[in-house]
C-alpha cells in the first residue's frame, strides 16, 4: 500500500465526509458505447449505459483527464460501456504506464481483446472479464448476437495464454434470477483456468433485483464461494462482504471513497448512483469540485438498503469494520503461505 492510499483511507477514517476528495479509487467511464444488452447494464436511474449519450474524449484528452486523476489516487478503473468500443483506446493504453498508477483495472465484455491485447498487457494489471453465463442461448442474447459466447471464450482463452507476468484475470458475473442455477458451473470454469471469480447481485437502478431476497439458489451460490474461500480458492471480496452479499443487508455507505467520472471528465458527487455532477475535473480543482457539490446538493445522504456493488459495499467494510482488512490480510498471507507462493 502507497503513502499516498494510507493517507487516503486515514482521511476517511477519520471523518465520513472529508472536506476535500480523497479517493481509495478512481473509475473512469471512458465511453459509453456498447454493442452488448445485458439485462443487467444500468446506470442508478436504471438506464443501460449504451443508451446514454457518449461524449467520449479524443486520446490526448483522456491521458490529460487521467493525469489529473493521478494527482488524487494510485488506483483506476477503466471502465463503460465497453471500453473497447471508445475509437482511440490503444492510444489511451499506450499512455497509462507513463502515468505512474500503481494498479490499473480494466472491464471488458472480451469480444474485442484479440485486437488490443499488446496495449492491455502493458497497461493494466487486473483483467476484469464479464461474464454471467455459459449457456449460449443466454450469453448469446445477452452479448448481442449468435455465436458470441463462444467468440468471447476464445478470446479470453488468448488471454490467458498470453497474459504477461503480474497479471490477474478475474471473471466478473452478475447474479440474476435467469442465471443462478448456472452460476457454480461458471465459478468452477473460471477456477479450472486460474481466474480469480467476483460475484454482485443485478440492480434495479440501486436496489437489488427483488426476486433475489427469496431465491434460495442466490444464497447457496454465496455459501459455496464462502465455502472455496474459506478452502484458499480465488474469490474476490473478504468473508464478511460475501456474508453481506449473501443476505443483501443494508450497510453505511462511504460513497466519496470512489471518484466516479463520466466521459467528458463530469465528476458525480457524492457518486454515480445518484447520478449529480459537480464540475468537470479538466477545467476544475478536484477539492473544489467536490465543494461545490456539498454546497449545491447538500451532505452525503444515509441511504435505504442499496447498491450491494464491488466498490460501494467493499469499500464501506473496511473502513466501517476494519478489523475484517486485517483478517483477511492474515488470511491472504496464510493461504499463500499454505501454497508454497
Amino acid at each position: 500500500m502507497t503513502l499516498r492510499a494510507v493517507h487516503n483511507y486515514l482521511r476517511h477514517a477519520l471523518s465520513r465526509s472529508p472536506a476535500g476528495f480523497y479517493p481509495l479509487l478512481a473509475v473512469y467511464y471512458l465511453t459509453y458505447r456498447c454493442g452488448c444488452r445485458c439485462p443487467f447494464c444500468s446506470d442508478g436511474e436504471g438506464r443501460p449505459y449504451w443508451t446514454l449519450d457518449d461524449p467520449a474524449l479524443p486520446a490526448p484528452r483522456v491521458l490529460e483527464l487521467l493525469a489529473r486523476i493521478r494527482r488524487h489516487t494510485d488506483h483506476l478503473v477503466l471502465t463503460g460501456g465497453e471500453p473497447l468500443e471508445h475509437p482511440e483506446v490503444d492510444a489511451v493504453l499506450s499512455g497509462l504506464p507513463a502515468l505512474g498508477f500503481d494498479g490499473v483495472v480494466l472491464t471488458t465484455n472480451a469480444l474485442a481483446l484479440a485486437g488490443h491485447l499488446g496495449p492491455i498487457q502493458r497497461a493494466v494489471r487486473y483483467l476484469v472479464v464479464s461474464l454471467s453465463s455459459l449457456d449460449e442461448a443466454t450469453a448469446d442474447r445477452w452479448l448481442g448476437r449468435p455465436g458470441a459466447l463462444g467468440h468471447a471464450l476464445g478470446q479470453i482463452e488468448l488471454a490467458r495464454r498470453t497474459r504477461p507476468a503480474g497479471q490477474e484475470i478475474i471473471v466478473s458475473a452478475v447474479a440474476t434470477p435467469d442465471n443462478l442455477e448456472g452460476l457454480p458451473a461458471l465459478y468452477r470454469w473460471s477456477q479450472a483456468r486460474g481466474f480469480r471469480f467476483a460475484l454482485c447481485p443485478q440492480l434495479v437502478g440501486v436496489h437489488p433485483h427483488p426476486a433475489l431476497r427469496a431465491a434460495p439458489a442466490y444464497r447457496a451460490m454465496f455459501e459455496l464461494l464462502l465455502a472455496e474461500k474459506r478452502r484458499g480458492a480465488r474469490v474476490n471480496g473478504s468473508r464478511l462482504y460475501l456474508e453481506h452479499m449473501r443476505d443483501l443487508t443494508q450497510f453505511r455507505c462511504r460513497p466519496s471513497t470512489t471518484l466516479a467520472v463520466a466521459p467528458d471528465g463530469g465528476v458525480y458527487y457524492p457518486c454515480l448512483e445518484l447520478g449529480q455532477v459537480a464540475g468537470n475535473l479538466l477545467a476544475e480543482d478536484l477539492h473544489a469540485i467536490r465543494a461545490a457539490g456539498l454546497r449545491r446538493f447538500g451532505p452525503e445522504p444515509a441511504c435505504d438498503n442499496r447498491c450491494q456493488s464491488a466498490c460501494a459495499l467493499g469499500f464501506a467494510l473496511i473502513l466501517n469494520h476494519p478489523a475484517s482488512l486485517l483478517a483477511e490480510a492474515g488470511w491472504v498471507l496464510r493461504s499463500k503461505l499454505g501454497r508454497g507462493t
